[in-house]
């Protein structure tokens, strides 16, 4: 689920990455999104969930705050293996992407139907993968999607799609 809401962002991801100079790598913003996508559910899965709550929060991300700080080494990490990049290019490119991509998500959910902590709380329950937590089902019933089985694929596009008008 966290990899199609990253997609969704793909396009203002490249521009920032054009604009910056730094998208000369092919592939870099398919990279990013799979290694945060990643990076994501593994902090998750492990109960470090305040990247998720930072990135649904509704509020800005400073540059320098510590979730972008805690993230950008890991997430240069995975860059340099994927893209075969310098130490230095990894962590300029996590630096310039993570308060971008923290920032398109905050902007979006404020717009939402549905309360920022809902939508959080969400995503982090569907990363998580606790029993009977399917993402759509998840956010399907926080959305009113379906009867008591939350949505389908289809309806999890749909809510992705009212984050972005």
């Amino acid at each position: 689920m966290i990899d199609q809401l990253l997609k969704m962002a793909d396009g203002p991801l490249q521009d920032l990455l054009s604009q910056s100079g730094m998208n000369s790598t092919p592939g870099a913003s398919r990279a990013i999104e799979d290694t945060l996508g990643s990076l994501l559910k593994n902090k998750t899965q492990s109960g470090d969930v305040s990247a998720i709550k930072e990135m649904f929060s509704g509020n800005d991300t400073d540059p320098q705050s510590p979730v972008i700080q805690n993230l950008a080494g890991d997430l240069s990490s995975g860059l340099m293996d994927k893209l075969g990049i310098s130490s230095d290019q990894a962590i300029n490119l996590a630096k310039t992407a993570l308060p971008m991509l923290m920032n398109f998500f905050n902007q979006r959910v404020n717009d939402a139907p549905q309360a920022n902590e809902d939508i959080m709380n969400s995503v982090v329950k569907a990363l998580q993968g606790g029993p009977g937590t399917g993402g759509a089902d998840i956010l399907g019933s926080l959305l009113g999607g379906g009867k008591d089985r939350g949505m389908d694929l289809g309806g999890l596009m749909n809510m992705g799609k009212g984050l972005f008008k």
